[in-house]
Protein backbone atom coordinates (compact mmCIF):
# COMPACT_ATOMS: atom_id res chain seq x y z
CA UNK A 1 0.00 0.00 0.00
CA UNK A 2 2.93 2.37 0.75
CA UNK A 3 4.23 2.09 -3.00
CA UNK A 4 0.69 3.42 -4.12
CA UNK A 5 0.52 6.12 -1.98
CA UNK A 6 3.88 7.39 -2.99
CA UNK A 7 3.18 6.36 -6.85
CA UNK A 8 0.40 8.69 -6.43
CA UNK A 9 2.41 11.39 -4.59
CA UNK A 10 4.95 11.46 -7.65
CA UNK A 11 2.03 11.44 -10.07
CA UNK A 12 0.32 14.59 -8.78
CA UNK A 13 3.59 16.61 -7.74
CA UNK A 14 5.67 15.83 -11.26
CA UNK A 15 7.69 18.62 -12.17
CA UNK A 16 6.86 20.21 -15.46
CA UNK A 17 3.97 18.73 -16.58
CA UNK A 18 1.41 21.22 -14.32
CA UNK A 19 0.32 23.02 -18.13
CA UNK A 20 -2.02 20.13 -19.42
CA UNK A 21 -3.46 19.09 -16.27
CA UNK A 22 -7.54 18.53 -16.46
CA UNK A 23 -10.33 17.97 -14.49
CA UNK A 24 -12.88 14.71 -15.01
CA UNK A 25 -16.43 15.30 -13.58
CA UNK A 26 -19.30 13.53 -14.39
CA UNK A 27 -22.00 10.59 -14.26
CA UNK A 28 -21.06 7.53 -12.60
CA UNK A 29 -23.99 4.54 -13.13
CA UNK A 30 -22.92 1.30 -11.57
CA UNK A 31 -24.98 -1.18 -13.96
CA UNK A 32 -26.34 1.73 -15.57
CA UNK A 33 -29.88 2.03 -12.81
CA UNK A 34 -27.25 3.00 -9.52
CA UNK A 35 -26.80 6.20 -9.65
CA UNK A 36 -23.98 8.39 -9.06
CA UNK A 37 -20.71 10.74 -9.92
CA UNK A 38 -17.31 10.61 -9.86
CA UNK A 39 -14.71 13.61 -9.88
CA UNK A 40 -10.62 12.99 -10.72
CA UNK A 41 -7.77 14.81 -11.08
CA UNK A 42 -5.55 13.98 -14.11
CA UNK A 43 -1.79 14.45 -15.08
CA UNK A 44 -0.24 14.05 -18.13
CA UNK A 45 2.70 11.83 -18.47
CA UNK A 46 3.80 11.48 -21.89
CA UNK A 47 2.55 13.09 -24.91
CA UNK A 48 3.12 13.34 -28.63
CA UNK A 49 1.86 14.57 -32.10
CA UNK A 50 1.40 12.37 -35.67
CA UNK A 51 2.98 14.75 -38.04
CA UNK A 52 0.66 12.07 -40.31
CA UNK A 53 -1.89 13.51 -39.54
CA UNK A 54 -2.02 16.17 -37.00
CA UNK A 55 -3.53 13.47 -34.24
CA UNK A 56 -2.64 14.08 -30.49
CA UNK A 57 -1.90 11.34 -28.07
CA UNK A 58 -1.14 11.57 -24.26
CA UNK A 59 -0.53 9.19 -21.47
CA UNK A 60 -1.95 10.33 -18.58
CA UNK A 61 -2.39 9.10 -14.70
CA UNK A 62 -5.11 10.38 -12.42
CA UNK A 63 -6.57 9.84 -9.68
CA UNK A 64 -10.49 9.48 -8.96
CA UNK A 65 -13.12 8.80 -6.79
CA UNK A 66 -17.01 7.32 -7.81
CA UNK A 67 -19.48 7.30 -5.87
CA UNK A 68 -23.66 5.34 -6.46
CA UNK A 69 -26.12 4.22 -4.86
CA UNK A 70 -27.73 0.94 -5.19
CA UNK A 71 -31.56 1.53 -3.70
CA UNK A 72 -32.38 0.12 -0.70
CA UNK A 73 -29.16 -1.88 -0.99
CA UNK A 74 -25.90 -0.38 -0.61
CA UNK A 75 -24.04 2.83 -1.16
CA UNK A 76 -20.67 2.38 -2.99
CA UNK A 77 -17.36 4.20 -3.45
CA UNK A 78 -14.84 3.51 -5.70
CA UNK A 79 -10.75 4.98 -5.23
CA UNK A 80 -9.44 4.88 -8.32
CA UNK A 81 -5.96 5.47 -9.46
CA UNK A 82 -5.61 5.06 -13.33
CA UNK A 83 -3.34 4.98 -15.55
CA UNK A 84 -4.53 5.67 -19.54
CA UNK A 85 -4.04 6.45 -23.15
CA UNK A 86 -5.95 9.16 -25.14
CA UNK A 87 -5.79 9.75 -29.02
CA UNK A 88 -7.42 13.37 -29.98
CA UNK A 89 -7.93 13.45 -33.80
CA UNK A 90 -7.24 16.24 -35.57
CA UNK A 91 -11.25 17.29 -35.51
CA UNK A 92 -11.23 16.22 -32.41
CA UNK A 93 -12.87 12.90 -32.01
CA UNK A 94 -11.34 11.35 -28.44
CA UNK A 95 -10.77 8.11 -27.77
CA UNK A 96 -9.52 6.55 -24.74
CA UNK A 97 -8.44 3.20 -22.90
CA UNK A 98 -7.28 3.07 -19.31
CA UNK A 99 -6.93 0.60 -16.53
CA UNK A 100 -7.23 1.43 -12.31
CA UNK A 101 -6.30 -0.91 -9.78
CA UNK A 102 -9.52 0.62 -7.89
CA UNK A 103 -10.69 0.12 -4.15
CA UNK A 104 -14.09 -0.55 -3.29
CA UNK A 105 -15.78 -0.11 0.01
CA UNK A 106 -19.57 -0.32 0.37
CA UNK A 107 -21.61 0.62 3.25
CA UNK A 108 -25.14 -1.25 3.52
CA UNK A 109 -28.14 0.74 3.44
CA UNK A 110 -30.58 0.60 6.41
CA UNK A 111 -29.77 -0.67 9.84
CA UNK A 112 -27.75 -3.55 10.47
CA UNK A 113 -27.23 -5.41 13.88
CA UNK A 114 -24.86 -8.06 15.36
CA UNK A 115 -25.74 -10.30 17.92
CA UNK A 116 -23.73 -9.76 21.47
CA UNK A 117 -22.37 -12.38 23.51
CA UNK A 118 -24.98 -11.91 26.34
CA UNK A 119 -27.64 -12.84 23.42
CA UNK A 120 -28.72 -9.00 22.98
CA UNK A 121 -28.52 -6.77 19.48
CA UNK A 122 -26.14 -4.17 19.01
CA UNK A 123 -26.14 -1.89 16.75
CA UNK A 124 -23.44 -1.77 13.69
CA UNK A 125 -22.75 1.64 12.00
CA UNK A 126 -20.63 2.08 9.08
CA UNK A 127 -21.77 -1.60 8.43
CA UNK A 128 -20.28 -2.91 4.83
CA UNK A 129 -17.11 -4.02 3.38
CA UNK A 130 -14.07 -3.50 1.18
CA UNK A 131 -12.74 -5.39 -1.26
CA UNK A 132 -10.07 -4.96 -4.92
CA UNK A 133 -11.48 -3.58 -7.68
CA UNK A 134 -9.47 -3.98 -11.04
CA UNK A 135 -10.83 -1.59 -13.82
CA UNK A 136 -10.52 -1.76 -17.38
CA UNK A 137 -12.14 1.71 -19.43
CA UNK A 138 -13.09 2.82 -22.82
CA UNK A 139 -14.31 5.48 -24.18
CA UNK A 140 -15.27 8.07 -26.66
CA UNK A 141 -15.90 11.96 -26.60
CA UNK A 142 -15.20 14.97 -28.43
CA UNK A 143 -12.09 17.52 -27.53
CA UNK A 144 -14.34 20.64 -28.66
CA UNK A 145 -10.58 23.01 -28.47
CA UNK A 146 -9.99 21.78 -31.70
CA UNK A 147 -12.30 23.31 -34.04
CA UNK A 148 -14.37 25.22 -32.04
CA UNK A 149 -11.67 26.53 -29.33
CA UNK A 150 -14.19 25.95 -26.31
CA UNK A 151 -11.77 24.34 -23.85
CA UNK A 152 -13.62 21.80 -22.71
CA UNK A 153 -14.17 17.90 -23.99
CA UNK A 154 -17.13 15.82 -23.21
CA UNK A 155 -16.49 11.76 -23.02
CA UNK A 156 -19.02 8.73 -22.70
CA UNK A 157 -16.99 5.79 -20.93
CA UNK A 158 -18.25 1.97 -20.44
CA UNK A 159 -15.83 0.39 -16.91
CA UNK A 160 -15.73 -3.14 -17.03
CA UNK A 161 -14.95 -3.96 -12.98
CA UNK A 162 -14.46 -7.39 -10.83
CA UNK A 163 -14.90 -7.16 -7.16
CA UNK A 164 -12.72 -9.62 -5.99
CA UNK A 165 -13.71 -10.94 -2.84
CA UNK A 166 -17.72 -11.06 -3.70
CA UNK A 167 -18.97 -13.50 -1.28
CA UNK A 168 -17.01 -16.67 -2.39
CA UNK A 169 -16.48 -15.81 -5.37
CA UNK A 170 -15.73 -12.77 -7.44
CA UNK A 171 -18.28 -10.60 -9.34
CA UNK A 172 -17.84 -8.52 -12.72
CA UNK A 173 -19.87 -5.10 -12.28
CA UNK A 174 -20.66 -2.94 -15.24
CA UNK A 175 -20.23 1.06 -15.25
CA UNK A 176 -21.21 3.94 -17.66
CA UNK A 177 -19.17 7.20 -17.11
CA UNK A 178 -20.44 10.25 -18.47
CA UNK A 179 -19.31 13.88 -18.28
CA UNK A 180 -16.66 17.01 -19.08
CA UNK A 181 -12.53 17.07 -19.06
CA UNK A 182 -12.11 20.56 -17.57
CA UNK A 183 -8.48 21.72 -18.38
CA UNK A 184 -6.86 23.75 -15.09
CA UNK A 185 -5.13 26.71 -15.81
CA UNK A 186 -1.49 27.27 -15.04
CA UNK A 187 -0.93 28.73 -11.93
Amino acid sequence: MKNYVIWLGLLVLAPGISSAQKLRLGYFGETITHYGLKGAYEVPLAGSVSSRNAAKRLLYGSLGIAGYRHPQNHVGMILSPEIGFRRIGKRGALFEFAIAPSYFRYFLEGRTFEATSDGDFERVRFAGGNAFLPTVSIGVGHDLSVRKKVPLAWYVRLNVMQQRPYNTSNLVRFALEAGTLIPLKKR
